[in-house]
Formats: C-alpha cells, structure tokens, sequence
C-alpha cells in the first residue's frame, strides 16, 4: 500500500469511529426540518411526478422511432431507469425508513 492508500483508511477509520458522536448530537433546528420538509414537498409533489411522466413518455417515443440508432438506444435506456429510480426514490426512502425504525 503506498501512502495515500494509507491515509485514505486512517481517514476512515477515524471517520467510522466519530460516527456515534455524531448521531447522539441534538436533533436538527426547527428551521432547518421545516426548510427539509419544504424541499422533500417540491420532489414529491404531483407536478414533478407529472414531469417525470411525460418524460418517460417522451423516452418511449423516441425509443420507438430511433430503434436502428444503438447509441439513441443506449441514451433512452439510460434516461428511463434514471427516471424509474427519481419515481421511486421516495418510495425506496420510506420502506428503509420504516424498516430502520422498527
């Protein structure tokens, strides 16, 4: 191991270690939860889900008609499981954040 390497996981070692300082610190100020919930609102709101959608739509669209163009392919491809995963992300959070606190 050359010495980068080597301070990398000193650095996280120390880092793992400061963990349980961390999480026993006082919760968040009420700004900075309401300003959170604010943006989590803007993510999850019925307007960008229909952007994503029409998104999505678009992709199949232009999935259809560039069949012969690999590269065009790869590109949709690509853009329908980014926005696949941006749809569920929510969804994802929450069953983790359930099953966390259980």
């Amino acid at each position: 191991m050359n010495k980068s390497q080597i301070k990398n996981l000193l650095f996280m070692l120390l880092l793992f270690a400061a963990v349980p300082l961390f999480a026993q610190s006082s919760p968040l100020p009420s700004g900075m939860t309401s300003l959170m919930d604010s943006v989590l609102a803007i993510f999850t709101s019925g307007f960008t889900k229909a952007i994503l959608i029409m998104c999505l739509c678009g992709c199949a669209i232009a999935y259809g008609f560039n069949k012969d163009n690999e590269k065009m392919k790869r590109n949709m491809i690509a853009i329908g499981i980014a926005i696949g995963i941006l749809v569920a992300a929510s969804q994802i959070v929450d069953m983790i954040w359930t099953a966390a606190g259980s």
